[in-house]
């Protein structure tokens, strides 16, 4: 503790009204900035995630995996009833969850200051049902809720609480970084003053402006502002700061107030980017693996046929060989001894003219070397179509596992 002896928050900053009050100096009993002419911000949503992922095209390709309701509006995030109960200036020790998710958020002092007055509850889905239902006891409006800022009350523009559902499966995690990256940048666009959401929001609509209109980011957008057209602003902020990165950045004045609370801000759209990507490779191996198995089936069937085919052909073979030998046996010796005959196999072998019995030796041969390979093309293809039944249980878990990580990404 420096020699000043004065509280600090975990980052070791020291609150402005601690610093006012040791000096003597009136410090203002709410310590939050008003909203001034402002209404408080009204109820926000954040749409899916994944229809950015490519799963769409993949399901629309498939047809067979994915359930469509996992699909629309994963990713909405809604104000919940107000809450109260943070005391100005104060900031509480964040649990090692949450200051390792401020570490993987690139966070300033400042921004993990904001986490943690939040204080982050990060839920399994059976803790998290209910905590994002909005306020109004509007039906149907919070399916898919993945997290949510709760402003606090009074009309406060400072302060507030996250809560964040998070999957149990691991390798969601930086859908859970991006989350709370969100909701944060609510609480961000709360601590900017009226002049600075003034300048920014002319940035952030030069900036979604030239993002290809088939972007999924529109999409999100539109759902997440809904009915309340005044949400735009702050969604665009929490959107676009944890989404979208351009050479160089954006405008600077707009970068400028990010960078109060994130450090890194590249680094932290690189954890969206990165679960997307994840997504991405997980749908292209199992749509990789069902077009390999359908390769397979096809290959097989195919062989099947032809195999099946090939022995009925060689079955008409036999039948005429032992039919001649048959009208051969009932003729005289003599008569036998001057029969000739001439043949071309099924596979073009000629076989010359020759005496009857002479020839019906060589055909004889041809017919047992066809039988020979037939019977080891049957062996072969038992073997596999077991191995094609082993691929077909092996793409089937990997699109039973995909499915459940995608139910997964839905609390509900």
């Amino acid at each position: 503790m420096p020699s000043d002896d004065l509280p600090r928050s975990p980052t070791g900053r020291v609150p402005q009204w601690v610093a006012d009050q040791a000096a003597g100096q009136a410090a203002d009993p709410q310590g939050w900035r008003g909203y001034e002419t402002e209404p408080p911000p009204p109820p926000r949503r954040r749409r899916s995630l994944l229809s950015r992922l490519g799963v769409v095209a993949v399901v629309a390709a498939l047809g067979w995996w994915v359930s469509t309701a996992v699909l629309p509006g994963l990713l909405r995030e809604v104000d919940a009833p107000v809450l109260d109960g943070i005391i100005a200036g104060r900031v509480p020790d964040p649990t090692p969850e949450v200051a390792a998710l401020a570490a993987e958020m690139f966070l300033t002092d400042e921004g993990r200051d904001l986490l943690y007055m939040s204080e982050p509850e990060l839920l399994g889905a059976a803790e998290f049902a209910g905590r994002c239902d909005r306020g109004d006891g509007a039906v149907g409006q919070t399916g898919g809720a993945v997290g949510c800022y709760h402003s606090t009350a009074g009309g406060l523009e400072t302060g507030g609480r996250i809560v964040i559902y998070q999957p149990a499966d691991p390798r969601l995690h930086g859908f859970v970084v991006e989350t709370a990256a969100h909701e944060l940048l609510h609480a961000a666009w709360n601590e900017l003053t009226p002049d600075e959401r003034t300048a920014a929001g002319p940035l952030l609509e030069a900036v979604v402006a030239g993002i290809d209109p088939a972007d999924d980011l529109h999409t999100q957008l539109a759902g997440s502002v809904g009915t309340y057209p005044e949400n735009r602003p702050t969604e665009l902020f929490a959107y676009l700061g944890s989404q979208v990165w351009q050479p160089g950045g954006f405008d600077p004045a707009l970068e400028a107030m990010y960078a109060r609370f994130i450090a890194d801000r590249e680094a932290l759209v690189a954890v969206h980017t990165a679960f997307e990507q994840q997504i991405d490779t997980m749908s292209a191996e199992v749509t990789a693996a069902h077009e390999a198995l359908n390769q397979r089936r096809y290959d097989q069937q195919l062989a099947t046929a032809q195999l099946e085919a090939d022995t009925a052909a060689l079955a008409q073979y036999r039948t005429t060989i032992e039919e001649e030998e048959a009208r051969l046996a009932g003729l005289s010796a003599s008569e036998r001894a001057r029969a000739l005959l001439s043949w071309t196999w099924r596979d073009g072998t000629p076989l010359p003219e020759a005496p009857a019995d002479e020839l019906i030796a060589d055909a004889r041969a041809l017919l047992a070397r066809d039988e020979a390979e037939l019977g080891a093309r049957s062996a072969a293809l038992q073997v596999s179509a077991g191995e094609v039944a082993a691929e077909e249980a092996r793409v089937a878990a990997l699109r039973t596992e995909l499915e459940a990580l995608f139910a997964q990404l839905n609390p509900g």
